[in-house]
């Protein structure tokens, strides 16, 4: 278990959209910042690292990350409690790194398996590809960050899933990477998929939470950057990052992928409540 009881929640905002090439995600911390939102620390990414990949940006991407590593790790020192926000959600690959432990889970929420190499990759962003890479198959600029002991297959759940490459899929089968689809979700009651969820992740002590705000249909959540229809209602991500909080199952939290060029304010509100289950269970940032 996690004890709260002494802990505060402190926010890092990620400026990062390398890793999808698509424009927006960069500008979520300077939306947020302007609506009076309060972070702890702010890490920007680079754009004059050379890029000498075939990998997009792989250079930037990866140093965002180890900063991200870094300041993650200061966090943990600190037994306080890390909320990422970004940008796009190849930051997770500094985040998990810093958070990694063989009895901790990633609970990974998103419309997209994120399981790419760059040799499966069609489009060779690195955003699809934080899964793979945290598990030990990617580039090196990556795994040099992310470093050994790679997190095992089995600590992975992912959650909400309904877009996956051909070779991607084949990669989660062959790795026996364990996956929640969208069809199985529906399925189901909120109520019996959220307890589902907790029974896989019960044999674990904690949960490092990766939200990917394109879980959520784009009815609910336009404020995204590669939307997946017939995704899950908001109350479905809210409620069972609820449940493990109140269960003190969660050491950490991304919450990525924001993209205020194409929010209607739903998928802000998202967030907002997000963050609203954090301070109830974590504090709020020592600045706030």
């Amino acid at each position: 278990m996690i004890s709260g009881d002494k802990m505060s929640s402190r926010k890092i905002g990620v400026v990062l959209n390398e890793g999808c090439g698509i424009d927006g995600p960069q500008l979520a911390i300077a939306d947020l910042l302007a609506r009076g939102f309060v972070f702890d620390e702010i890490i920007e990414s680079n754009p004059k690292l050379k890029d000498d990949s075939f990998v997009l940006n792989r250079h930037i991407v990866a140093d965002v990350a180890d900063r991200l590593k870094q300041a993650v790790l200061e966090i943990r020192e600190d037994d306080d409690f890390p909320v990422i926000i970004g940008g796009d959600h190849a930051l997770a690959m500094g985040s998990i790194a810093a958070m990694k432990d063989s009895h901790r889970a990633v609970l990974w929420i998103d419309a997209h398996g994120d399981s790419n190499t760059p040799e499966s990759s069609l489009t060779k962003r690195s955003h699809g590809m934080p899964v793979a890479a945290l598990m030990g198959y990617g580039d090196d600029a990556f795994l040099d960050v992310i470093e050994p002991p790679f997190v095992r297959p089995e600590q992975f759940l992912l959650f909400g899933i309904r877009s996956l490459d051909d070779l991607e899929a084949k990669f989660i089968e062959e790795h026996n990477i364990p996956m929640i689809t969208m069809d199985e979700i529906l399925s189901h009651s909120e109520e019996e998929i959220i307890d589902i969820v907790l029974e896989k992740l019960r044999a674990f002590t904690s949960v490092h939470i990766s939200f990917d705000l394109d879980s959520i249909d784009p009815v609910y959540s336009p404020g995204v950057s590669t939307p997946v229809a017939k995704g899950l209602h908001p109350s479905i991500p809210l409620k069972l990052i609820e449940r493990l909080f109140k269960e003190e199952k969660v050491s950490s939290l991304d919450i990525v992928e924001y993209n205020p060029l194409h929010d209607n304010g739903n998928t802000l509100v998202i967030l907002e409540e997000t963050l609203r289950i954090v301070r109830r269970y974590k504090g709020v940032s020592k600045d706030e």
